[in-house]
């Protein structure tokens, strides 16, 4: 087996030294992998002390060989700020890297930049742009948040319909957020007519995930039922 095999199976029993020993030996060889999966036991703590400062620096060394998932982990490095001075701009160039290479992630978090104007000129029509194509490979948080800028009108015109739409894909993927705005988008009739009892699912769906916000609104619609009766 490779050293990148030997590692990988380490790593799966729980052997984390065997496991660093044998990415650091394929690191040595300018492996790319090997320098990421070290960088995410640096980042992750796992079987070393937390250090994003090496983290970085394995991210730094396999992302300049265009490994798409180290550009990505240097985007969130950049613009959180994690053993590195904060700096959006720097994060949005490395997501863009892992986004040109179709990292949903990467999309997802960029696309949340350009919407807030963070290390990147505002713009919300790239923000829906690169949400919708995270949503289409899968990413949840991108469909949701897509549900979000049709509901508040951000950037495009306001469209409940439509944010019904998405927040019922992300909410039958078990997003808890979807499941409280769907809920009160079908308490309120917007978008999509008006169901309490609707309504009233989504919400247990939310607090059984701890969605206090939901929590909230179905003791008012207990009130509201409690005084009509």
């Amino acid at each position: 087996m490779t050293a990148l095999e030997v590692a990988a199976e380490a790593y799966d029993r729980g052997d984390y030294a065997q496991a660093i020993e044998n990415w650091e030996q394929a690191a040595e060889n300018g492996d790319g992998e090997a320098e990421y999966q070290i960088g995410l036991m640096h980042a992750n703590g796992t079987g070393v002390g937390q250090d994003f400062e090496k983290a970085h620096d394995y991210f730094m060394a396999s992302a300049k060989k265009g490994h798409t998932e180290s550009e990505y982990s240097l985007g969130v490095i950049y613009s959180v700020g994690l053993g590195v001075e904060r700096d959006a701009a720097e994060g949005a160039y490395w997501y863009t890297k892992a986004a040109d290479k179709g990292n949903s992630l990467a999309m997802c978090n960029l696309a949340g930049l350009y919407e807030s104007g963070d290390g990147v000129t505002r713009d919300y029509l790239k923000a829906f742009e690169l949400y919708s194509k995270a949503a289409e490979l899968g990413h949840v948080v991108a469909v949701f948040n897509l549900g979000v800028m049709c509901e508040n009108g951000v950037g495009l015109t306001q469209d409940y319909a439509n944010a019904a739409k998405f927040y019922e894909t992300a909410a039958q993927a078990g997003l808890a957020a979807a499941q409280y705005n769907l809920g009160v988008l079908l308490t309120e009739g917007k978008g999509v007519e008006q169901d309490v009892e609707k309504a009233r699912y989504w919400f247990t769906r939310a607090i059984e995930q701890g969605n206090e916000l939901a929590q909230k609104n179905m003791e008012l619609l207990a009130q509201e039922a409690a005084e009509e009766q």
